[in-house]
């Protein structure tokens, strides 16, 4: 696996979570269900699920770069290496590729 085809799936990943959050109580989350517990029109259930993915977002961004070493993870900040099960080492480059995915 390379570097990019690790943060496609991670943002696959997280395009899926919001999908399921969307769902409502279908999605079987807990915040999907507390989502349809709000009863919002249909334009603030929109709003909601944008601050939703917006966080989703920003969570993912900010591990990745804890993994990268750009920013701490909790109390530590250190450079971390990812390897896939081949022995392929994926970071040196997510953080930016994360990034362009993101804002793009």
């Amino acid at each position: 696996m390379h570097a990019k085809n690790f943060i496609d799936d991670v943002v696959a990943s997280n395009t899926s979570l919001l999908a399921l959050y969307a769902q409502g109580s279908r999605g079987q989350t807990r915040l999907g269900a507390l989502l349809d517990g709000l009863a919002l029109a249909d334009g603030q259930r929109e709003q909601v699920l944008a601050l939703i993915k917006l966080a989703i977002d920003d969570a993912t961004y900010q591990l990745v770069c804890s993994i990268e070493g750009s920013a701490s993870l909790g109390d530590s900040q250190q450079d971390y290496t990812l390897l896939d099960e081949a022995g392929n080492t994926l970071t040196g480059a997510l953080d930016a590729l994360l990034y362009d995915k993101l804002n793009t």
